[in-house]
């Protein structure tokens, strides 16, 4: 990968799919809350984007119970 763009935060309530995405088109950013999770096992992987467009394999995925 080239210059880093920014990131994809993947995540669902099943960790085999991912479902909904947000897109960050800073690089920069270093933290990011996702708001309004319903109660339950919440799961989320992390891609990275380069300028050229390129997105990375997701991340290892990890979970958080709300």
């Amino acid at each position: 990968m080239g210059e880093l763009q920014g990131y994809v935060i993947l995540y669902g309530q099943n960790a085999n799919n991912l479902d909904r995405r947000i897109e960050i088109n800073e690089a920069s950013t270093m933290d990011y809350t996702v708001a309004n999770l319903s109660n339950g096992r919440w799961y989320f992987a992390i891609q990275v984007v380069d300028v050229d467009g390129l997105v990375s394999a997701p991340s290892e995925i990890v979970s958080k119970t709300i």
